[in-house]
């Protein structure tokens, strides 16, 4: 080598990448810790509202179907359902109006130290489930069904009492 010229280093060997780390480091697992705060918001809320509200508009039997929490656990959007269905808008609406408070009460029951904006929103899953379940139960559409199984089983019995009788060693 001339001495003019740089000492060329020779490149660090790579470490092998692990498995699941980015750019960023090494990949972060999935916590519990919404799970656990989504269970806690949802059941001080639900012993709440069996203590029963100081509004008017909160009427009826209303169930906490879920909590959703966001990604950075500021807000918390709790799925509720209302029965009877007529009263459903306006008891939302009371929810709604009672966020704030409710919140406090979750601050209270509960050991979290940041609790989640509230966020009610009504919850139609169970009211497509019934009537789901109605309409399968329905005589028009179970005999449509049965019928179309029974003609399906003949046509194959049909098919199969065929291909036995063309069969040439049964003849003979």
């Amino acid at each position: 080598m001339h001495r003019d010229e740089p000492e060329k280093k020779s490149p660090k060997p790579r470490r092998p990448e692990r498995r699941g780390s980015g750019p960023l480091g090494p990949a972060r697992t999935p916590s519990d810790r919404p799970v656990q705060i989504a269970g806690e918001v949802r059941r001080a809320i639900q012993s709440e509202l069996s203590r029963g509200l100081n509004d008017p508009r909160v009427q009826g039997m209303v169930s906490i179907t879920e909590v959703v929490l966001s990604p950075d656990l500021s807000v918390a959007r709790v799925r509720v359902s209302v029965m009877p269905e007529e009263r459903a808008s306006l008891t939302l609406s009371g929810l709604r109006a009672g966020a704030g408070f409710l919140r406090r009460r979750v601050m209270d029951e509960t050991r979290i130290s940041r609790v989640p904006r509230l966020e009610f929103e009504l919850d139609d899953r169970i009211k497509r489930q019934a009537a789901l379940d109605e309409a399968i139960r329905s005589p028009g559409v179970a005999d449509e069904a049965g019928a179309a199984a029974k003609a399906a089983a003949k046509a194959a019995e049909k098919a199969a009492g065929e291909k036995i009788s063309e069969n040439p060693r049964d003849e003979g």
